[in-house]
């Protein structure tokens, strides 16, 4: 297309001079799409990407059409051009469609299609148009971001004046392989044949018998061999099937592939269940392409307008723009086509044009497959599903059942996107039909996570759950200063006033040794304390027996947890409390002092008495 030409706004100049003088580069100083009519027709094509500047606010279809409304149509055409000669691309439905939005919403709310009367209203009507004309969210959503690059294009390049930012109000919408609800369900459902309606493939490859079937079904087994797109198998030489020897030396049958969406050319290894079945798909189609193959090669051998076999005629009829190639990239000749086939060959009441050649199309497989309103080669063969409904299936979707196919049987994420010609690993993710349930079940497989000892938690501060403390109750535990305390403090505030250690509530970790120098420092403290009031009490200080019982009871369950968590029997994590006798509630000691409950003796309070229980 030449140099690329940049428009750059001048300052001096308002936005009415600045959109004509784009409008003028456009028209003289640019040439993309030159071939196809130039400027003054209202269809434009240039190699496969074709352009109609029709308005939706009359009928459009296919046969006819309504030009868009100037002086808009002037932008449109303009905007197009430049676009197109910054980034070339195979696909500007997005580009139109946001240009029939913009002029829809111009002439709604102004009456005159002119981008000078846009403002934040105007641009908020053509929002609105976007959605009474397009119904598919993910429509919506390329076209809203197609809106808003125009407006960012008109507003940098200073084509209307004072036009203020304006954001698309289209959200991406939710990718429904990953949905969990009823909507990513029935999705799932649509895009993945079931494994009856694949071996109803298979059957159909087996049962051909007439040279349609044969061809068709051929292509349906060469997209079961890898996750493939049907315009890249339509794309396969006749020489495709090759052969490499593995590490150990084995054999091993690759296809030589071309992938779309410019991955490149890549191989795409078959599994050995598959070899002969491929070699034999592939057979067919040499058979049964080999009369076309031969008139493109006639054709190109006596082109130069000798009379025979109507050679140039019938290039000009079936060459096509890339001729001699099938391909904008050049990489495969017409005659080494594998599925290539003549003019009406598999009609039924027309004579087969011998000079001609042709490839089928996307619609004509996907119509072999039930999705279209002449009988499938399913009806043809009397196949059909367990409840008696037709087997309809496209050919996109034999590529979702693979990958999911691959996905549940462990294949890595890399692999997948090389095997099934992807340019980028994330993109395996609207390929991927498994439920919820699935994915998580591989995710446990692949990645098992083993909870950390609680004995490593407890001393990170990490949280510890009741039910790891021998406590059936939702929640997690206070951490204490000599261990873990499970009160519900949502039922009553502590009722011991920190005393944690003549506590049933509270448990201690065998192993934790930052709360055992605590817990012995405690024990020496107590002791202290034990032996001051013991003097007290012997010098006759009143109330001081009452302060030798506390002490004793505190320093026989101090001691008693500090032998426990020192014993060697006792194995590293045991969670270890007093029992509850031990620590009666204010009932049992309301009982205790009527007499009703014995009260443990202070003797009997030794350390070695106080059998501590394993939670």
């Amino acid at each position: 297309m030449g140099e690329i030409v940049q428009f750059v706004p001048r300052a001096d100049r308002d936005a009415s001079a600045n959109l004509a003088e784009f409008i003028r580069l456009a028209r003289e100083d640019l040439t993309a799409f030159a071939s196809g009519g130039a400027w003054d027709k209202d269809k434009w094509k240039h190699n496969e990407t074709a352009v109609v500047f029709a308005t939706k606010t009359a009928p459009l279809d296919s046969y006819s059409f309504t030009p868009l409304a100037d002086p808009f149509k002037q932008f449109a055409k303009a905007y197009v051009r430049y676009s197109y000669s910054q980034n070339p691309v195979k696909d500007l439905s997005s580009t139109v469609q946001a240009l029939r939005c913009v002029e829809a919403g111009l002439l709604s709310a102004c009456g005159r299609a002119e981008i000078s009367l846009l403002s934040a209203a105007v641009m908020d009507v053509c929002a609105d148009k976007c959605r009474a004309f397009y119904f598919s969210a993910e429509v919506q959503c390329n076209t809203g971001r197609k809106i808003q690059a125009i407006f960012d294009f008109m507003r940098e390049k200073r084509l209307v004046p004072s036009l203020p930012a304006w954001k698309s109000p289209f959200k991406k919408p939710v990718i429904l392989t990953e949905d969990l609800g009823e909507a990513g369900q029935a999705h799932r459902a649509a895009k993945l044949p079931t494994n009856d309606d694949m071996l109803a493939v298979a059957d159909l490859f087996a049962l051909a018998d007439d040279t349609e079937s044969r061809f068709y079904s051929s292509i349906f087994i060469l997209l079961m061999v890898a996750p493939s797109r049907i315009s890249e198998v339509l794309k396969l030489p006749i020489d495709c099937v090759q052969w490499e020897s593995d590490e150990r030396g084995q054999p091993q049958m690759f296809m030589r592939w071309r992938a779309a969406k410019g991955k490149g050319t890549t191989k795409k290894w078959v599994v050995p269940a598959m070899h002969e079945v491929v070699q034999e798909a592939v057979r067919r189609l040499v058979e049964i392409s080999g009369p076309a193959r031969e008139a493109a090669r006639q054709a190109f051998k006596h082109a130069d307008g000798s009379p025979e076999a109507g050679a140039l005629a019938s290039v000009e009829e079936f060459g096509g723009i890339y001729w001699p190639y099938l391909d904008e990239e050049k990489t495969l000749k017409t005659w080494d086509a594998l599925c290539l086939h003549r003019k009406n060959e598999f009609s039924r009441d027309r004579a087969i044009r011998e000079d001609s050649w042709r490839v089928p199309d996307a619609n004509e497989v996907n119509r072999r497959l039930g999705s279209g309103l002449i009988e499938s080669l399913f009806q043809r063969y009397s196949l059909q599903r367990a409840d008696g409904s037709p087997i309809k299936l496209t050919s996109h979707q034999l590529r979702h059942w693979l990958s999911t196919m691959s996905e549940r049987a462990g294949m890595d994420d890399y692999t997948l996107a090389q095997w099934a010609g992807r340019a980028r690993v994330a993109d395996n993710r609207h390929y991927d039909h498994r439920t919820p349930e699935e994915r998580l079940e591989e995710a446990k497989k692949l990645l098992p996570i083993q909870p950390t000892p609680l004995l490593e938690r407890i001393k990170h501060r990490q949280p510890v759950a009741y039910q790891e403390l021998g406590v059936d109750r939702l929640g997690t535990a206070k951490a204490t200063l000599y261990g873990m305390c499970v009160h519900d403090y949502a039922m009553a505030p502590c009722q011991k006033h920190r005393e944690c250690m003549t506590c049933k509530e509270h448990v201690c970790i065998k192993g934790d040794y930052v709360t055992l120098e605590r817990i012995l420092l405690l024990e020496a403290q107590t002791e202290l304390l034990l032996e001051c009031a013991q003097k007290a009490h012997e010098d006759g200080d009143f109330g001081a027996d009452r302060w030798v019982d506390n002490h004793k009871w505190k320093l026989a369950h101090v001691r008693a947890m500090r032998m426990a968590l020192e014993h060697p029997s006792v194995p590293e994590g045991a969670v270890l409390r007093i029992p509850d006798e031990h620590d009666p509630s204010p009932v049992r000691r309301a009982l205790m002092d009527l007499g009703v409950i014995e009260v443990p003796s202070l003797e009997a309070l030794s350390p070695k008495a106080i059998p501590l229980v394993l939670a």
